[in-house]
């Protein structure tokens, strides 16, 4: 009876109940990451969110703002063009660098080449080592056949790295070589181009050693123009009196004044060196010096390397300021020794009127173990001889017994070219 009156009610709670399913669902439904982001932003105590919030996306862009926004693309554009031209360029430039270098490599290798391991009865090695850094520097050496028997060797350093050094390096080789070729004794050829190759716009210098070696006599015949002495190497070796002074090639001065003869017999070895070995520093800031350089050159044994010597010092060294240039050579034939058993040794010294006053003549003649007597006759009739040959030539035989010496004019060396007319004149 009564279910009549609620049949409607009850369809209509039943619709109610219907119409706020959705809703009670979607109350219930998952929230995904977007929703709890915007939870998260009404809730949140950061005023950049409700900034963020209030502004419009996407932003609008003032009409004065665009000018400058196309300038600086334009500028953006500008600088990555130039940037790409300069990558270009920085390409070219390594790539004209690397062609330099091995220019200058080149350059460098025709001042130190190879030479043959044997020349005329002589052994003979070579080496050299630039010095730490970019530059070149202006060693340079030689060894060659003058003629049969006989051969030429030169060592020498031009001031200075780079292209002027090498440029100087080459002139005063190939200068030095030409006159060896001509016939003309170390000291001559040394004291000639101390003439010719004067420079007083840059005052670029060169020192030098030259050497001839002949293998008939076993003697080995040098001169320096303010370089360096070889270290005669052997059982019973002499050292050298002190050098007598003299300048470098290129400072317009009279220099190759002093020549040594000396006797090379089997198991005896000349080293030739630049200064860069004497100037090494060791632990602590001292010099090698000669000293040191012949102590590492006897350790070597009997017959020492180039190469070799050069890695020693290089190893016991704290650094490599200067090139190292060095040059050894060894007689290979056994010959017969001196009688008494001793090298032959023979000095001279040319000398003007100036220096025969001074004291250099006189130290260099008592280095000589010549006595106070002697010395003093010898440059007494020495003075007199360069009152009228400008020079006079002081020649000291230095033996066993004693040393003598002699004072003669002066030995000129001269070549005398014939130009003949053509046969129809």
């Amino acid at each position: 009876m009564h279910s009549g009156p609620r049949a409607p009610l009850t369809r209509r709670r039943a619709r109610a109940t219907l119409g706020r399913a959705p809703a009670a669902l979607s109350s219930r439904a998952p929230v995904t990451a977007g929703g709890r982001a915007r939870r998260r932003a009404k809730h949140s105590s950061n005023p950049l969110d409700t900034i963020g919030r209030q502004l419009p996306l996407p932003l609008p862009i003032p009409d004065w703002s665009k000018p400058i926004i196309a300038v600086l693309l334009l500028v953006a554009i500008v600088f990555a063009a130039r940037s790409r031209l300069a990558a270009r360029r920085a390409g070219r430039l390594e790539q004209r660098g690397e062609l330099l270098l091995e220019d200058v490599e080149a350059m460098q290798l025709a001042l130190v080449p190879a030479v043959p391991g044997r020349l005329e009865g002589l052994a003979v090695s070579a080496a050299y080592f630039a010095a730490d850094g970019p530059a070149a520097g202006g060693d340079f050496y030689d060894v060659f056949v003058l003629s049969a028997g006989k051969v030429a060797i030169m060592l020498g350093d031009a001031c200075g790295h780079g292209r002027d050094a090498l440029a100087r390096a080459a002139l005063t080789r190939y200068t030095l070589r030409a006159y060896l070729q001509a016939g003309l004794e170390p000291r001559a050829a040394l004291r000639l181009a101390g003439r010719t190759l004067v420079d007083r716009q840059s005052f670029q210098f060169a020192t030098a050693v030259l050497a001839l070696y002949d293998s008939q006599s076993g003697t080995l015949t040098y001169a320096t123009a303010a370089h360096p002495a070889p270290i005669i190497h052997g059982p019973g070796a002499p050292e050298p009196p002190s050098a007598f002074p003299s300048t470098p090639i290129g400072w317009g001065l009279p220099t190759g004044r002093a020549q040594t003869k000396v006797s090379l017999p089997p198991r005896s070895a000349a080293c030739f060196f630049s200064d860069g070995l004497t100037d090494a520093r060791q632990p602590g800031g001292a010099l090698f010096g000669r000293g040191r350089l012949v102590e590492i050159l006897r350790s070597l044994g009997q017959r020492p390397a180039a190469a070799e010597l050069l890695e020693r010092v290089r190893a016991q060294a704290d650094a490599s300021r200067d090139d190292m240039a060095a040059c050894v050579i060894a007689p290979e034939a056994a010959r017969a020794a001196p009688a008494d058993g001793a090298f032959a040794h023979v000095e001279e010294l040319e000398a003007d009127g100036g220096e025969l006053s001074g004291t250099d003549v006189g130290s260099f003649l008592q280095t000589c173990a010549i006595t106070p007597a002697e010395t003093a006759e010898a440059l007494e009739k020495a003075r007199d001889i360069a009152s009228r040959f400008e020079t006079a030539l002081l020649t000291v035989h230095c033996t066993p017994a004693g040393a003598t010496v002699v004072a003669t004019p002066p030995e000129v060396q001269t070549h005398e070219v014939t130009i003949r007319p053509p046969a129809d004149l």
